[in-house]
């Protein structure tokens, strides 16, 4: 008896949505270790949030989501890659 797509669906749906789970919680990393090689390798002032967004793999909208701005990010960056080595 063939299956039908419709009850493929629940299956592919909860598949999709623990993906999605973890890569969400993988975000912020992701975001951040995106900026950190941009502003080592162009500065801070030539580092635009798209750029952030883009090497990252995230729309700009989703960056806001998590950072409000780029001095956000930068106090992010700093926080998870400085003070550690400081304490």
């Amino acid at each position: 008896m063939p299956t039908s797509r419709s009850s493929l669906a629940p299956a592919q749906d909860a598949r999709a949505e623990r993906r999605w789970a973890r890569r969400k919680d993988a975000r912020p990393g992701e975001l951040l270790d995106a900026a950190l090689d941009l502003f080592v390798d162009r500065g801070f002032a030539a580092t635009r949030l798209e750029d952030v967004a883009r090497r990252a793999g995230v729309s700009k909208g989703t960056l806001y989501l998590y950072y409000a701005n780029k001095e956000e990010l930068l106090k992010a960056v700093v926080r998870a890659n400085l003070i550690p080595l400081i304490d």
